[in-house]
């Protein structure tokens, strides 16, 4: 997949299908939508492209209500990728791009540059300064080249169209299963190794601890993971996240104790896999019975995630 992020940079020669959004978590719902979008291009025979914005629109338009995100960046324009995507563009949301009209955005962008003539999008998208873009518009400005314009309506898991805001309350809540059921994936954390207190290592128990500060925050407790090493593969672990009750912690971390493995991995960019949750984080009356339950936790990781 081609990833663009200067507009400048896109100009196609061919006819292609196109969707835009934020695409948070690339859930159920977009991957239905990325997948039309990819059968449209086949039609067409050209490229099937996305167009996505980071940050958030929300990060700039009204921060005290910018969500945190489900997936980095690269976790999202990887997952992209995966649906069919043959070119994304990341449009760097700022206060220049907000104050774009929409008809710029159809008619420059979409119908301009991209040479849509496929365009799939949300019922209720909208778009341009202060949200007047919407679908009328966007049919308004298809009609000028011959475009179309193509509604795509939400999938539903137990009765509830899915969306990031419902994928982002799963993960807060701790149920992984229903995450995972509305990603299709595992909810997956990409960030850095970085340096702890090291406490772990003294009670035989290491950790890395994962630094991912953009992203949300699973509901505090142990968790079974995979932690992805730098061959690709995905090994089992036991993670904590939380504040670390029985040693009065001051701030989130996220502790990854890879199972049956040493090595060094600070600095190191990794991605955690959060598979189940085994329990809510607890203080414990004292070291040797924290101890005592990383052990147990430990071996139902195990039980859960099998060997490496």
């Amino acid at each position: 997949m081609q990833v663009v992020r200067e507009l400048a940079e896109v100009r196609s020669s061919v006819p292609s299908a196109v969707t835009f959004g934020n695409f948070d978590g690339v859930h159920l719902g977009h991957r239905a939508l990325l997948a039309h979008v990819r059968r449209e291009a086949d039609r067409l025979g050209g490229p099937a492209a996305a167009v996505t914005f980071d940050p958030h629109p929300l990060t700039v338009l009204r921060p005290d209500r910018a969500p945190r995100a489900i997936d980095s960046l690269n976790l999202r324009l990887d997952n992209l990728a995966a649906c069919g995507v043959d070119l994304a563009v990341v449009m760097g949301f700022d206060q220049t791009i907000a104050a774009q009209s929409a008809d710029w955005f159809a008619r420059d962008v979409l119908f301009g540059a991209l040479q849509a003539r496929s365009l799939v999008v949300g019922p209720d998208t909208r778009f341009g300064r202060g949200g007047q873009g919407d679908v009328a518009l966007l049919r308004r400005a298809a009609a000028e080249v011959g475009a179309e314009v193509q509604a795509w309506s939400g999938v539903q898991v137990a009765g509830e169209v899915v969306s990031s805001s419902r994928v982002r309350r799963a993960i807060a809540a701790g149920e992984l299963d229903l995450a995972a059921e509305l990603l299709s994936r595992p909810f997956t954390l990409d960030g850095e190794v970085v340096h702890g207190d090291h406490r772990g290592r003294t009670i035989g128990f290491a950790t890395a601890n994962l630094s991912a500060p953009q992203q949300i925050q699973p509901a505090a407790g142990v968790y079974a993971c995979r932690m992805q090493l730098a061959d690709g593969t995905w090994h089992p672990a036991v993670t904590n996240c939380g504040m670390r009750p029985t040693f009065d912690g001051q701030r989130w971390q996220v502790e990854a104790h890879l199972l049956d493995w040493s090595g060094d991995l600070y600095g190191q960019k990794r991605r955690l896999a959060f598979v189940r949750r085994l329990r809510g984080e607890q203080k414990f009356p004292s070291l040797a019975a924290l101890v005592a339950q990383i052990g147990a936790d430990a071996q139902q990781a195990r039980t859960i995630l099998g060997g490496p």
